[in-house]
């Protein structure tokens, strides 16, 4: 494995879990503020408000939405990488048959 992808890999995982115990501080607090709510006395519900989707379903379509986005931009990006490819190699063999020719 290469320097570069060892360094890369290193610096993701340090931002995943920094990330993951940002995330995990986010939700303790949360939950401590719903705690705090729980306290409060309750009023009457407006029947609009419960037509709504839920938070979890809002994050659930959302995220699916997100999948559907990051596959498609994620085929883009490999076709895209392909081509550079396939052109990187018949400019190096273009370059090859230049430099052979000017031999002669």
């Amino acid at each position: 494995m290469s320097t570069y992808t060892e360094f890369a890999q290193k610096v993701q995982n340090e931002f995943l879990n920094s990330l993951k115990a940002a995330q995990e501080l986010n939700v303790k607090s949360f939950a401590a503020f719903n705690e705090l709510l729980a306290q409060v006395p309750t009023a009457k519900v407006d029947p609009a408000t419960t037509e709504l989707p839920t938070p979890t379903d809002m994050v659930e379509q959302t995220f699916a939405f997100t999948n559907q986005l990051l596959e498609t931009r994620k085929a883009y990006a490999v076709k895209l990488a392909e081509l550079a490819t396939q052109t990187q190699q018949q400019f190096a063999q273009t370059a090859a048959r230049i430099a052979e020719s000017a031999k002669n």
